[in-house]
């Protein structure tokens, strides 16, 4: 099933106050960050904190770069920065992209402004999820009926993600592709695995859910339903012991 983002502000997290008067070649500005962290499904809302833990203002890499690309960074979001006429662009980060698995969230924002003389400004930046979160769902003739399960994610950049039968969390990966595979044991003690899937076009700051369901029990298949897609997956059984 596919989320979609919408834009909700959670925080504003940023304090005005009065700056110092200034030449007229130099102005005040001050950064404040908005995290759009909202994602929206068809009939639920959650967001990305419902999967992770979202970072606060001051754990995000805060800089001013000019038209030159000089780097002024930003370590006090409570401070003014000082800077000359011009023009900038204010970016926030947290997080990499190419870090990905559990509690590995990556957010990114950027926002121009304009320095034109004396006077103070506060420059709000609007960050959201950079990648995008996958997350298993299990229906229960799928967990009746096979006793143990494991997966394997493996994203588009080569990272390899295990995915026991106890974990809940979701993934945080670079949002474009990824592969799946798995190995089931079924109650009667078989272990069957599956061909690898491969899930493309993944979007960012979108929710995507795996769902697993056994609704012919005792047959060589599984469903798994990815977005809008269903596909009906063939199992074959091996032994662990080869």
């Amino acid at each position: 099933m596919r989320i979609r983002t919408m834009s909700a502000a959670m925080a504003a997290l940023t304090i005005l106050a009065a700056c110092s008067k200034q030449s007229g070649t130099e102005g005040n500005v001050r950064i404040a960050l908005e995290q759009q962290s909202n994602l929206v499904d068809v009939s639920t809302k959650s967001s990305v904190g419902d999967f992770t833990t979202l970072p606060s203002a001051s754990a995000f890499t805060v800089k001013i770069s000019d038209a030159q690309d000089n780097i002024t960074p930003v370590t006090d979001l409570s401070a003014p920065v000082t800077l000359t006429t011009g023009n900038y662009i204010a970016s926030a980060t947290y997080g990499s992209l190419s870090d990905e698995g559990f509690d590995k969230p990556c957010f990114k924002g950027e926002q121009s402004f304009s320095v034109n003389g004396s006077g103070s400004q506060t420059v709000t930046i609007k960050v959201k999820l950079a990648g995008c979160i996958v997350r298993f769902s299990f229906t229960e003739a799928f967990t009746n009926y096979f006793n143990d399960y494991s997966f394997t994610v493996t994203t588009g950049g080569g990272t390899e993600i295990s995915v026991p039968k106890s974990e809940t969390r979701a993934i945080f990966m670079d949002a474009y592709t990824f592969r799946l595979s798995g190995t089931l044991t079924s109650q009667s003690g078989a272990t069957q695995t599956f061909a690898e899937k491969e899930f493309k076009n993944l979007e960012p700051a979108t929710c995507y859910t795996v769902k697993f369901d056994a609704s012919n029990v005792g047959s060589n298949s599984i469903t798994i339903s990815f977005d809008e897609t269903t596909i009906d997956t063939d199992l074959v059984e091996v032994d662990l012991n080869d």
